[in-house]
């Protein structure tokens, strides 16, 4: 008998305890940590939700969730699914044993839900992720079909030294509420061009505000040209409240790495590193729109964040930048890490698609 099964609120600590257990490994070994709901992060996004869960009593043998928003692909209204939160127990043999429900599992909620493309994220160097999910396996007819969207890193800022921004052709400020019309309509025209971009013509700028916890409108950051055109914004907003990245061992250089970054930490009143067992305190850049792909608007955005929220406690905080991204000048001279991701588009192997419309994504590094 299949042990698979739709999750309830009811699974909550079970679904905690198995999606903290299973950490990224590496010279950092890291674990996302979603207490004290692991809803939560659903909750705040608009959507449908559904968690799929294997394993039945206190403990879990995995899990697995798919989110659906509304979204543009191809400049018209579409369904926008997001598959994420992929854990298991099991060995990488098992786990491939386990992948038998999956294509099943996602054919089904395509047709009931109306999605004809899925995004997920795969960290570039998970080699049992690629081979379990991404390569195609004689004899899985129902194996669902991965193409390549686009390379990206997750570019972490570092805060160590103190920067002032440079003089800039562009003006920033922070935002008001009198601004989010404004804001709402740059995002809106950027993202109905985006493959898989989000509806900012019926709310959502506002809901994100009303609802993601912590996300404030003073935070967010915009630019303006000399005639006083909007060119440009971001909004700064710290997951805490519903995701935290707990450290649980330093490796190899990382081990040196931290020793001489809590030495300089020391005498530029900097954060140290987190001890393990500890979170890091991060925030990421969400609501990110450049017209033109200028990367000089950019930098103007990067100097003033940097430069508000040095010194308030964060280690770092986190972008998406593609792989040969227009952006990418304008993080020079900034200290950076940076992890590598593969983003695809999932279909059901029914109806599997390989092409899409080039350009930047929808995909909001915030929320997976």
């Amino acid at each position: 008998m299949s042990l698979l099964r739709r999750a309830t609120r009811d699974d909550n600590a079970a679904l905690l305890d198995l999606f903290g257990a299973v950490p990224m490994q590496g010279e950092l070994v890291l674990s996302t940590q979603r207490s004290p709901d692991y809803f939560a992060l659903f909750d705040m996004q608009r959507g449908d939700a559904e968690v799929w869960v294997h394993g039945e009593g206190p403990a879990l043998d995995g899990m697995g969730a798919i989110h659906v928003r509304e979204g543009w692909l191809e400049g018209r209204p579409c369904r926008v699914g997001y598959l994420g939160d992929l854990r298991t127990r099991f060995a990488a043999r098992r786990v491939r044993g386990l992948a038998r429900f999956y294509g099943p599992v996602l054919e089904e909620t395509a047709e009931r839900l109306g999605v004809d493309a899925f995004l997920t994220v795969v960290m570039a160097s998970n080699a049992t992720a690629l081979q379990a999910l991404v390569r195609k396996k004689p004899g899985r007819k129902a194996q669902p079909h991965y193409a390549l969207l686009r390379r990206f890193s997750a570019v972490s800022i570092q805060f160590l030294l103190r920067r002032r921004p440079r003089p800039s052709p562009f003006t920033v400020r922070r935002a008001t509420e009198e601004d989010v019309p404004a804001m709402a309509a740059l995002l809106d025209a950027d993202h109905r061009a985006r493959p898989f971009g989000y509806r900012f013509d019926t709310g959502e700028m506002e809901h994100r505000f009303a609802h993601w916890p912590g996300l404030r409108v003073e935070d967010t950051y915009l630019a303006f040209d000399a005639s006083g055109r909007l060119v440009g914004c971001t909004s700064a907003w710290s997951p805490e409240a519903v995701k935290r990245y707990r450290v649980h061992a330093y490796r190899g250089g990382m081990r040196w790495v931290r020793l001489a970054w809590n030495a300089m930490a020391s005498v530029v009143r900097a954060p140290r590193l987190p001890a393990p067992g500890s979170d890091f305190r991060y925030f990421y850049l969400c609501n990110t729109s450049v017209l033109g792909e200028d990367p000089a608007i950019f930098r103007a955005l990067l100097e003033h964040v940097y430069a508000d929220f040095h010194g308030l406690g964060f280690h770092f905080f986190t972008l998406y930048l593609g792989e040969d991204d227009a952006l990418a000048p304008a993080l020079k001279g900034f200290l950076q890490r940076r992890l590598d991701f593969h983003l695809y588009a999932v279909t059901p192997a029914s109806r599997p698609r390989d092409t899409f419309p080039p350009g930047r994504t929808g995909f909001e590094i915030c929320l997976p």
